[in-house]
Parts: C-alpha cells; sequence; structure tokens
C-alpha cells in the first residue's frame, strides 16, 4: 500500500483494511488512529508514535499483540478483539483512559503498575483482566488506583478484590450485567461497597436480573447521583432509604410502577434529590 508511507505526516488516520494482516511503521506525527473490521490483521507494531494520543482498535479477530512505543497515549480503547492477547503499557505514562470491552484472551501481566496516570477504566467481558486485577502486588495496586476516578465493569467480584480497597479516589462507578448473571450482592460486595467513601455517582444499567439496590446506600456518605436505566427487575428503592447527600436520581426504561411511585415520593417529601423519571424531571 503506497500511500502508507504518507502516514509519518498525517494526524489522524481511520479505515477498515480487510487485507491486512500486518501494520508497522515509524507515525511521528499522527496523533488519533482507528482501525477496525481489520479481519486479517495479525500483529500491530507502532514504533516511535510520540504524538499518539489515541488509538482505537475494534473488530479485528486475529489480532494477537500490539507493540509500540507510546509515550503521549491518552486514551487506548480495544474492542471485540477476541485473540488479542498482549498489549504493550510499560511505555504509557500518559495514559488516562482505558477501555476495554469483549477481549477475553487479554491478560496485562504487570503492566498495569505503568499507568500512574489512569483516570478511567473500562472492562467489560474481560475475565483474565478482572483476575489479574485481583492479583496484583500492593505496589502495583497503589500505583493504578491512586487517580483512578471512574470505573465501568461488568464484573461484581471486583468489589472483594484487593484492588477495590485502593479505590480511594473513585467518584463514579458503573454496572453493567447484560447476561443477568447477578440477581443481588453478596454480604461481601455489599460491605465493600461502603469503603467507597469518596463515591459520587453510581449507576446500574442493562442488569437485566438485578432484583435489589444495595441495601446500605444510605450510609454512602459522598452519593451525589444515582442512576437505574434498563433495570428491568428492580421494582423499589433500598427500604433503609437514601442518603441524604443525594441530589440527583434517576431511572429509565424500568417496568416497575411501584419504583416509579416511590421515586415520585422522593420528589414531593424532600428538597432534594431531584428526580427523573423516563427523560423528563418530576421536580
Amino acid at each position: 500500500m503506497s500511500w502508507i508511507h504518507w502516514l509519518p505526516c498525517s494526524a489522524a488516520l481511520e479505515g477498515n483494511f480487510t487485507c491486512l494482516r500486518k501494520l508497522e511503521g515509524n507515525f511521528a506525527c499522527l496523533k488519533e488512529l482507528v482501525l477496525k473490521d481489520s479481519l486479517g490483521l495479525e500483529s500491530l507494531q507502532l514504533c516511535n508514535c510520540t504524538a499518539l494520543e489515541g488509538l482505537t482498535i475494534k473488530d479485528c479477530a486475529s489480532l494477537a499483540a500490539l507493540e509500540g512505543n507510546f509515550t503521549c497515549l491518552r486514551k487506548l480503547e480495544p474492542q471485540r478483539n477476541p485473540s488479542l492477547k498482549s498489549v504493550e503499557l510499560r511505555f504509557c505514562t500518559a495514559l488516562e483512559e482505558l477501555l476495554i470491552y469483549e477481549c477475553e484472551s487479554l491478560d496485562l501481566q504487570e503492566d498495569l503498575g505503568s499507568l500512574r496516570g489512569l483516570r478511567y477504566l473500562h472492562l467489560f467481558d474481560c475475565p483474565g483482566l478482572s483476575h489479574y486485577l485481583g492479583r496484583m502486588s500492593s505496589q502495583r495496586r497503589y500505583e493504578v488506583c491512586a487517580g483512578l476516578e471512574r470505573l465501568r465493569t461488568d464484573d461484581y467480584s471486583f468489589l472483594t478484590t484487593s484492588f477495590c480497597k485502593c479505590l480511594t479516589s473513585l467518584q463514579r462507578l458503573e454496572f453493567t450485567d447484560p447476561e443477568g448473571e447477578v440477581t443481588r450482592l453478596t454480604d461481601e460486595q455489599e460491605s465493600a461497597l461502603q469503603r467507597l467513601t469518596s463515591l459520587q455517582e453510581l449507576r446500574f444499567e442493562y442488569c437485566r436480573n438485578l432484583a435489589d439496590l444495595p441495601v446500605g446506600l444510605h450510609s454512602l456518605p459522598s452519593l451525589r447521583r444515582l442512576e437505574i436505566i434498563h433495570c428491568w427487575n428492580i421494582t423499589r428503592l433500598p427500604e433503609k432509604g437514601l442518603p441524604p447527600s443525594l441530589e440527583e436520581l434517576e431511572i429509565a426504561s424500568t417496568r416497575s410502577t411501584k419504583l416509579s411511585d416511590e421515586c415520585r415520593m422522593q420528589a414531593t417529601t424532600r428538597s432534594k434529590p431531584r428526580v427523573k423519571i423516563h427523560g423528563t424531571y418530576v421536580n
């Protein structure tokens, strides 16, 4: 592909390269790279990409390894790459957002320890990474967790790992469970959630079979926003109520009239929170 020689002077590249088997090069000025539907791509070697700030790789079924010197990379987003086994992160000291979606073969080993600037972590259908977080050394945990502000995951079990204990800066936590594996949090998970005292926003989305919200929500001291979206089996608010710090409550695409009524009651009996039901504020 003769056009590949133009890349050192390009700022961005996006494309579907169905016949491409290998991509390597010295792309000195490239800041944004999006690869998708490159079914034959087996390896990605991006040397000296010192300007690259965003890298997205989607639906590359044969891709097994990602290598590069990503010293300026701020956002990395691999999605639906079932063969991806390794990603080189040891130079990614500027990385702020790591979003990994359906990369079931991926195991980062000890590379996460270099991500000291990480702010947002999204893990979905990545069992190898979930297990890795639980077995990290205490020093590695501290380095990764110190500044983490937002976490989105489909794995409730992380709550009982040593990783969770270090999330002292976490402000937003999002759970999603479209497979419906969880009906309620275990007692251990409930207790672990109470230790996230910095948490300001909590979201449950597409938790298909979740029947109960955490019973201890009322004791989360910093919680300001609660979102319940597409959780069809949740029929009520917790019996012990909501925390006095709560400023906004949102439910959408839920089936329970009882839940809607209880949320409306919150809107009429208290000055806060503001209550949004199916996209409309009721107070």
